[in-house]
């Protein structure tokens, strides 16, 4: 064998024994992998349009979600998606209005308000459970009802101004379900004060709602009210505005909670908006679910005319238990975050989730949104909530540095409230 076979044999066998003792990668062939380093960020200063939380509270009411499991995960976004910061407001136009009358009253006959000819006026009846059983009021046939125009207080009964009738059956059909009967306005009805009575006497502690329905009258009554109310809040405020009028309005404000109960509302005006005034006692419902709603009633006339309208609108209660602190610490791995880590103050118990979305910078130095990362969990104190950015998401994107955090919001699924809403959050 020649010397060089030799040596090239010898070599091989060494490399072969040498390989069978360290299965390890040799380190000059294989590239280091980036250092995991954290860096400190403050979160933005809020603006009009975000929502945030002051002063907490403790809240005791059983947690709509109890779910004690921790869960976390991000899904990519469209880079040109719009993010829409939650609206603060509910806005509601109503051309009708509610009454509850007691039997006794539509024995007697009631007076109602119609603006608009071809008007729809619909009765139903009600249950009542003060007697601590359920009674419903039995229900009225159209054909005993009785609809007369009043003219300078006198109630000419010589005509019914009914042009046509549905019963509970046929209102059914039409998928209103409450075993209500209706009656049409005839054509030839002009607008005024009219009088409802039935024919067949009902009971004098029977309870009944009236509607009146007066579709495509001129005078729409619009309500524009916050949708979530925190505890700490003692007025609501809200604007009203009836439409082709400049009248100025005396409204009355009832609460209905989520728990079922009413509340009558003392209002005052405040420059150009309206404030109700939630008593101490009646600032919140007695249960976490469901919305509250406030409804505002206005008796006015126009052009000599009376006119009534009734509109409202849904909020959520809630108790300010957490908030986000003003830190977070992003940790970040070959050049890019891996995962946001805020800090909560927690004042009562819960399960919380935060969420927020993570944006990037394409070669032309404009900012696309990469993904939305989530995250929740129950909180018995002061802790911490992580938001994990899958760095496949990340690298498929394209995009790079800068990155910064934006649509940062906190919700509390115990109460199923929002609590507070961040749209530009942080610069990374």
């Amino acid at each position: 064998m020649k010397p060089s076979i030799k040596m090239a044999s010898v070599f091989a066998l060494s490399a072969l024994l040498s390989a069978c003792q360290n299965d390890e990668p040799q380190a000059e062939n294989t590239p280091q992998a980036s250092a995991m380093t954290v860096t400190q960020v403050t979160l933005l200063a809020p603006t009009s349009e975000d929502l945030t939380i002051d002063t907490l509270a403790t809240t005791e009411l059983p947690a709509v979600n109890g779910n004690r499991g921790g869960v976390s995960f991000s899904a990519p976004m469209g880079a040109t998606v719009q993010i829409q910061a939650p609206s603060q407001l509910d806005q509601s136009s109503s051309d009708q209005y509610w009454r509850t009358v007691s039997g006794a009253e539509l024995n007697k006959g009631i007076m109602l308000a119609v603006s608009q000819n071809d008007s729809v006026i619909r009765v139903a009846p009600r249950g009542d459970a003060s007697s601590g059983a359920l009674q419903h009021s039995p229900v009225i046939s159209p054909d005993q009802l009785r609809l007369y125009k009043v003219d300078k207080q006198s109630v000419d009964k010589s005509a019914s101004m009914i042009q046509s009738m549905s019963d509970p059956q046929a209102m059914a059909t039409a998928g209103i379900v409450d075993d209500s009967s209706a009656l049409r306005l005839s054509k030839q009805a002009t607008p005024g004060v009219y009088q409802l009575q039935v024919v067949r006497p009902l009971g004098a502690n029977d309870s009944y709602l009236v509607n009146v329905k007066e579709k495509g009258s001129p005078y729409q009554l619009a309500l524009s009210a916050p949708n979530r109310l925190s505890s700490q809040a003692p007025k609501l405020a809200f604007d009203l505005k009836l439409s082709n009028s400049d009248i100025a309005l005396s409204p009355t404000a009832t609460l209905k909670q989520s728990d079922g109960r009413y509340h009558r509302l003392a209002v005052v005006k405040q420059g150009d908006n309206w404030q109700a005034q939630l008593p101490d006692e009646l600032a919140m419902p007695s249960s976490n679910l469901g919305l509250s709603e406030i409804q505002v009633d206005v008796e006015t006339r126009v052009d000599g005319l009376p006119l009534i309208r009734t509109v409202k609108t849904a909020f959520k209660q809630y108790v300010p238990a957490a908030k986000l602190k003003d830190q977070a610490s992003i940790h970040w791995q070959n050049a890019r975050p891996t995962q946001a880590v805020f800090e909560l103050q927690v004042a009562s118990p819960g399960r919380y989730q935060v969420s927020a979305v993570l944006v990037g910078t394409d070669a032309q130095g404009k900012q696309a949104n990469i993904l939305r990362a989530e995250t929740a969990q129950w909180l018995d104190a002061d802790g911490q909530m992580s938001l994990n950015f899958d760095a496949e998401q990340l690298k498929a994107s394209g995009l790079g540095a800068p990155y910064s955090i934006k649509a940062l919001e906190l919700k509390d699924q115990s109460q199923m409230a929002r609590l507070s809403y961040l749209g530009e959050a942080a610069s990374l």
